[in-house]
């Protein structure tokens, strides 16, 4: 799973020329597919200085770099309607079914082998919250509708993506709060059986 601002002004790699071909600039989003659909593009030596890149040409998205592959990767900004449908989701509001503000779009992660979004991390009174994509009902030009409360939405903890408590399933915000107390009490009853003063613990 990739976080959407890691990738900004990565460089891209043709893989059979073995050079840097340009730079990802910004991100477009499919609304309807909910997928990343295709990079801008910038390149310090072309006239027009963007243009975009398919996602069904890249091969690896790294920490260091994009690796794309085909004879003719690029596509002209104006040839692409979804540009005038969604472009990048950050700044965009979040609404909930209830008329409720859930807060904006600080950044999403995605699945980087087929670019479908994966969750949104949303900015709620100064708190970052994560809300799996299965609960999203529409990414509008103007407001994002989500089908659940501010209540349900777990907290950014990307520090313990090793004990796996974000959001790296598809899962509901039910479950993944159980998982991260499933997490929690395996961690504590580590710790206690690894004390030989402790009593031992009965597993269920």
């Amino acid at each position: 799973m990739k976080k959407a601002k890691e990738l900004l002004d990565l460089p891209i790699i043709h893989i059979t020329e073995g050079n840097q071909i340009g730079t990802i600039r910004d991100l477009i989003i499919d609304p309807n597919e909910l997928s990343v659909e295709f990079f801008i593009v910038g390149q310090d030596d072309w006239q027009v200085s963007m243009k975009a890149l398919h996602y069904k040409n890249v091969i690896g998205v790294g920490d260091y770099a994009v690796i794309i592959e085909g004879e003719q990767p690029f596509t002209e900004l104006r040839d692409i309607p979804l540009l005038y449908k969604k472009g990048n989701l950050n700044g965009t509001q979040v609404v909930t079914t209830g008329g409720e503000f859930a807060g904006r779009i600080v950044d999403y992660y995605f699945n980087e082998e087929n670019g479908q979004l994966e969750s949104l991390l949303i900015n709620s009174s100064n708190q970052e919250l994560f809300f799996p994509i299965e609960n999203v009902l529409s990414l509008g030009k103007e407001f994002i509708i989500i089908n659940g409360s501010i209540s349900e939405m777990n907290p950014n903890v990307e520090g313990n993506d090793e004990q796996g408590v974000t959001l790296k399933r598809r899962e509901g915000p039910h479950n993944i709060k159980k998982e991260a107390l499933r997490v929690m009490l395996s961690e504590i009853m580590k710790k206690d059986l690894s004390n030989p003063l402790s009593p031992k613990t009965e597993e269920e």
